[in-house]
């Protein structure tokens, strides 16, 4: 990728994230480089989660502690994540805590997502 394409990319990302980071709680800012939200623990997410994909996908799947749980876990099953030990609880306090899980804002939406039942299959390993 050119650097012009490189910086195009970077400028849509920003713009794409700038809602997310408006939402972000006012007493910790975000990092221009990550699009976290600076607070306890930010950096442990950062390292950990940009070691196999960008940060800037976590805005993108709030969820609750067992949401991020249960996520996480399939990344350890089948994702080849290393077992995140003592450093489960932590990460899950700050995923939770600053991308729970939001109500959403139809007035942004033309409707609601599918339900599972009517998105399409997931292409896995197994059914290739």
């Amino acid at each position: 990728m050119t650097s012009k394409a490189c910086r195009l990319a970077t400028a849509v990302a920003c713009l794409a994230l700038a809602p997310m980071m408006a939402q972000a709680d006012s007493q910790y800012g975000v990092d221009p480089v990550s699009g976290l939200i600076m607070a306890p623990g930010w950096e442990m997410v950062n390292y950990q989660c940009n070691a196999c994909h960008t940060t800037l996908i976590i805005p993108q799947n709030p969820g609750n502690k067992e949401t991020w749980r249960k996520t996480i876990q399939w990344m350890v099953d089948s994702q080849g994540l290393w077992d995140l030990s003592d450093t489960w609880e932590p990460v899950l306090d700050y995923l939770a805590t600053h991308y729970g899980e939001t109500e959403m804002d139809m007035s942004k939406f033309r409707r609601l997502p599918l339900p599972a039942d009517q998105q399409p299959p997931m292409v896995t390993k197994e059914s290739k």
